[in-house]
């Protein structure tokens, strides 16, 4: 399963479509004779798909642990409040947040997917179905960075909350957390909330020999003689591709060979845009037993925080996302529908979403960068250097990662402790090779998901 992802990027001079309480409107023209809008744009294609919607809606990790960020802070951020939801999608965080109280609700999303929200918000304006959500959503179809989307946004205002969920493998692969950060600079309310709060990306040094070996192989096709020529003087050029080439798949958390490094962490209430474009994260590990060092492996954590001073402890609320004993529970509550939560604490809910290898499964997974050469370190040694990230018009980062053997003695030019790759983000790859729900006895694509 490819890893699926919305994005909202779109041309910044192409007109909107607008959708109010689930009318439709394209360019200040109605459009109901024309049906759905069509999405012209790769991205808008995929995901305006449905199915592609079910894959984000079923990763119960993902959702279970958003809605327990909206409910659990209901009393804080949005009970009576005015949202925002940044690339809707589905519009399920949109509905989320009329469950927990809001006032009124505006769901910007870029891709036809607003066509098919609009089809639930007519129905339940006109009384049909879901009664929370009648008179409450409103959908805005189009891109932040648009100005005529700006002026829609705000026709009542600026919001209390905005709701999003912008993000990517490696935290920020798709960059739509420049949007998600643009919409608060815009829209966003002072002393507003914003979910999430805070990202951050880990990296750890990993030993994978057969993934080494299996991507060493994809090279090595064209070092050969195929149907009577000679490709082999294109084997460099293919190792230099697939290497460059992040993985992404889960992988078990034996294969680290050290703890993870203090993550580089976003605040989303005051990162800039210009602090993503480009920046270094430095890394230092104790390897903690020898082994060949085949790359760094990546994974996220995601705060939603929007109360600082939160102290709420109520165990009420540290229930599992998906019941490791599923089958007691399925009579009464289903992952997908689970029952409703308790009342929201006073003063928020701290809650964290983990993608590491330790945690249940997300639809993101894990991301590993392979070094085209791996490095063998000793028990105790350290292993230094640095992730430079730049992005590139792919909506995606080009990547130099730099590390070191800390070993004492004579360098050269030619030093075999240091090494040097470069990887680009969006030319991902995906190995399905381990599957931690087999050790989970089957319980299902998340385990036992508990969100802290």
């Amino acid at each position: 399963m490819r890893s699926v992802r919305r994005l909202i990027m779109m041309d910044v001079d192409s007109q909107p479509d607008v959708k109010v309480n689930g009318d439709v409107a394209q360019n200040g023209k109605d459009n109901a004779a024309e049906g759905s809008t069509k999405d012209h744009d790769f991205y808008f294609n995929f995901y305006s798909s449905l199915q592609n919607q079910a894959n984000m809606i079923g990763d119960i990790s993902r959702t279970g642990t958003y809605r327990k960020a909206i409910l659990g802070n209901a009393a804080v951020a949005f009970k009576d409040k005015v949202v925002l939801d940044v690339g809707a999608g589905s519009g399920i965080l949109s509905y989320m947040s009329a469950q927990a109280g809001a006032k009124h609700v505006v769901a910007l999303e870029a891709s036809s997917m607003a066509d098919k929200m609009s089809i639930l918000v007519k129905a339940a304006n006109k009384g049909k179905s879901n009664p929370h959500l009648r008179d409450k959503v409103r959908i805005v179809r189009g891109m932040v960075e648009n100005k005529k989307v700006q002026e829609e946004v705000l026709q009542t205002g600026k919001v209390d909350t905005i709701i999003s969920e912008p993000i990517g493998v490696m935290l920020l692969h798709e960059r739509m957390v420049e949007s998600f950060l643009l919409a608060r600079d815009m829209f966003l309310k002072p002393g507003g909330h914003l979910l999430p709060s805070a990202g951050h990306i880990f990296f750890c040094p990993f030993t994978d020999e057969a993934l080494y070996n299996e991507t060493d192989q994809k090279a090595q096709f064209f070092n050969t003689t195929l149907f009577g020529t000679d490709f082999s003087e294109l084997y460099a050029a293919a190792r230099e591709e697939v290497f460059a080439q992040p993985v992404v798949g889960m992988f078990p958390p034996t294969s680290l060979v050290s703890t993870a490094c203090p993550p580089r962490s976003f605040d989303f209430y005051t990162c800039t845009k210009e602090e993503l474009l480009e920046f270094t994260i430095p890394v230092d590990f104790v390897v903690q037993r020898t082994a060949l060092v085949h790359g760094l492996a990546s994974w996220f954590d995601l705060d939603f925080l929007p109360n600082p001073s939160a102290t709420s402890h109520d165990p009420a609320w540290n229930y599992p996302i998906m019941p490791a004993n599923s089958w007691q529970w399925m009579t009464q509550d289903s992952p997908l529908n689970p029952a409703p939560t308790p009342p929201a604490p006073k003063d928020g809910l701290n809650v964290i979403l983990s993608t590491g290898p330790s945690a249940p499964r997300t639809h993101w997974q894990q991301a590993r960068l392979l070094l085209p050469e791996p490095l063998a370190v000793n028990k105790g040694e350290r292993l230094t250097g640095t992730l430079s990230f730049r992005v590139n018009d792919a909506r995606s980062y080009d990547m130099v990662m730099d590390l070191r053997v800390d070993r004492p003695g004579p360098e050269f030019d030619v030093n075999p402790l240091k090494r040097r790759a470069e990887y680009q983000l969006q030319q991902q790859c995906f190995n399905y090779s381990y599957n931690p729900d087999a050790t989970l006895g089957g319980l299902g694509l998340n385990g036992s998901a508990v969100a802290q």
